[in-house]
């Protein structure tokens, strides 16, 4: 079987548009496994220094930003991709210019004000909702991290509309880490304040935004200094509405688990728990570095009404993704214990839990750039319902599941919103455009399927 497979890849890296896509994915990957080294310096750093309780609280005030963030970004970042991918195409660079400007115009104000009301409810939400009247100066510091979360969220888009996935890739998955890796290092020397951790991931956040808001601006002035206006900010946000709704329910679910799990469960085991979705997600390394070539050229086949070419392209996203992701479970699967004893022998707890969450992860992978398909071709309101199904059993499962099970519940209801969400894509892509997401290696894929 290992020779069949060995064959079949062999004669794959031999089509044109396979050697291709990877190449331009190898520079992204390899980029990847320097974020993915730096976000586990950070957790490691925080575990070691501080333990799973610190781990957890840090946690906690993370999710609670992601969701004022999601809101925040009001789906814009989304919107940009397509809008960059085309209008670079056409060397429309007025056009670039002003989406790039009102999306600014729109979504500082909106972050600044989502800055206020975190840091004001900060007690609240600890109290009232988590039950943990200790995590209110966790919330308060993350809350200046609003604005620089959100920018770094739109820059990024703004890399991957241009194509230069390398940028992407770092500020996506490096850059705050990293400097929030040297941050807490150099600070940890002179104090031991479990608060640390927050402060060093802010001003990571804020170092980032500043310096990539430069670059992307600097890139598009050396292009035009002209500016179009064929956009309002009301049709920019009428746009980027179905995408807001199914980018934060998907990003929410990914996080609902981990807000549940602190409201039953001590900081210590929402501290494990984020280990487990940090290994479990190594799975999807190879995915992630795909989407990030893919949904810009996803853009440019459709808009192009190249439906041949757009088949073509998505059986080799599948190919590069099945092939290069299966050696990846494997290792997580058979050295588990070991990766989860770096972080200190209490995260060993999480390993049966880390098993489940993997297989969630398979069906993520096995489904393919779905998510992107479906918003960079137009049918982000499809995507935006089969995420809200989705999410809404989530939710109902977390609610019956963690207060019985704790962690092993939440990878649970994890699981069943990462397969239902990635193989109900996968179904609709196929009836609508009649194009496989998906590669198995015993069954051969026609470019139609």
């Amino acid at each position: 079987m290992v020779r069949r497979l060995y064959n079949k890849f062999n004669n794959h890296f031999k089509e044109e548009s396979f050697a291709e896509l990877v190449k331009s994915s190898a520079s992204t990957f390899l980029v990847r496994i320097g974020g993915l080294v730096a976000g586990y310096l950070f957790t490691l750093l925080v575990s070691r220094l501080y333990g799973p309780e610190v781990l957890g609280a840090h946690t906690i005030s993370l999710t609670v930003l992601m969701v004022f963030t999601i809101i925040g970004r009001l789906g814009m970042d989304f919107n940009i991709v397509k809008h960059f991918a085309k209008n670079s195409q056409e060397n429309r660079w007025d056009r670039i210019r002003e989406v790039y400007r009102k999306t600014l115009k729109v979504v500082v104000p909106v972050s600044l004000v989502f800055t206020v009301i975190y840091f004001f409810a900060a007690p609240l939400i600890a109290d009232k909702i988590f039950h943990k009247p200790h995590l209110t100066p966790y919330f308060r510091i993350m809350s200046f991290a609003v604005l620089p979360m959100v920018l770094r969220f739109i820059n990024a888009e703004c890399y991957r509309g241009f194509r230069m996935h390398r940028h992407y890739a770092y500020s996506q998955n490096v850059s705050y880490f990293l400097y929030g890796t040297v941050i807490l290092g150099i600070l940890s020397q002179f104090n031991s304040d479990p608060l640390l951790p927050n402060i060093a991931f802010v001003a990571a956040l804020i170092i980032l935004a500043i310096s990539s808001t430069l670059l992307i601006r600097k890139r598009i002035t050396s292009k035009t200094l002209e500016i179009s206006d064929e956009h309002s900010p009301v049709e920019l946000l009428t746009e980027s509405a179905p995408m807001l709704l199914s980018g934060s329910l998907m990003l929410v679910s990914g996080w609902i688990n981990t807000i549940i799990l602190g409201i039953f469960a001590d900081d210590a085991q929402v501290g494990i728990y984020s280990v487990i979705l940090k290994i479990s997600t190594l799975s999807t390394f190879v995915l992630m570095s795909i989407n990030a070539v893919s949904a810009p050229r996803f853009a440019q086949l459709y808009a192009a009404g190249d439906t041949n070419g757009l088949s073509r392209y998505t059986a080799q996203t599948a190919k590069v993704i099945f092939f290069s992701s299966v050696p990846i479970f494997l290792m997580i699967i058979f050295f588990r214990h070991w990766l989860l004893g770096l972080f200190g022998a209490e995260f060993t707890a999480g390993s049966t839990a880390l098993l489940v969450s993997i297989a969630g992860q398979f069906f993520n992978v096995f489904a393919g750039s779905v998510g992107h398909f479906l918003n960079m071709t137009g049918h982000q309101r499809a995507f935006r319902n089969i995420i809200t199904s989705s999410t809404l059993i989530n939710i109902l499962l977390c609610l019956l599941l963690i207060p019985k099970w704790g962690i092993m519940g939440s990878a649970i209801a994890g699981m069943v919103f990462v397969a239902g969400w990635n193989l109900s894509a996968m179904v609709y892509i196929r009836r609508k455009f009649n194009i496989r997401t998906y590669y198995w290696p015993f069954r051969r894929i026609a470019a139609n399927g």
